[in-house]
């Protein structure tokens, strides 16, 4: 429904296209306005595509998060593993920096990669192997948390963090 909204506004945005403020003694001086109603319309379509570009990025990094695979030697989607480039956001916020001439988003802002953020992934793991069970005993307790789905909930938690890192930087980026 977004976008929809999105192009009524651009459309209506058309009528009020030629519509400038100055007439005639403002273009003989060479400048013009747009009308406040024209204005109007136009900012709040880019707010709107802004929160199109905001439910879209959400939407995905949920997708992802919950379509994780069972098994952790799977790994996860490149959305996830890009963090924060993979983001609309963060394409945005490097195009802004593009046009105000200011120096783009750095690495050092970005996230730690997957394998640095598996902190509640490998606090599990280190549980486990504190436990003194025979193997065969930890063997299943670790099959069983596998079929359960308990290490892939821990997993989602901590790519669920990363992306949190991630939209943190995005907005710091932009600031």
């Amino acid at each position: 429904q977004g976008s929809s909204l999105e192009r009524q506004l651009a459309q209506l945005a058309t009528f009020w296209h030629g519509e400038h403020l100055g007439g005639a003694d403002g273009a003989a001086r060479g400048y013009w306005r747009h009308s406040a109603r024209l204005t109007e319309v136009s900012d709040a379509r880019v707010q709107c595509s802004g929160a199109v570009s905001a439910t879209a990025d959400a939407r995905a990094l949920v997708k992802h998060l919950c379509c994780l695979p069972r098994h952790s030697s799977k790994g996860c989607g490149a959305l996830l593993l890009e963090l924060p480039r993979s983001l609309h956001c963060w394409r945005l916020v490097e195009r802004a920096c593009a046009a105000a001439s200011a120096p783009p988003p750095t690495a050092a802002d970005e996230p730690p990669p997957a394998a640095v953020a598996g902190r509640w992934h490998s606090r599990l793991r280190e549980s486990l192997g504190v436990q003194l069970w025979p193997p065969e005993a930890a063997a299943v307790v670790r099959a069983s948390l596998l079929c359960r789905g308990a290490d892939k909930a821990v997993r989602m938690r901590d790519e669920l963090s990363r992306a949190r890192a991630a939209l943190e930087s995005c907005t710091e980026a932009a600031d």
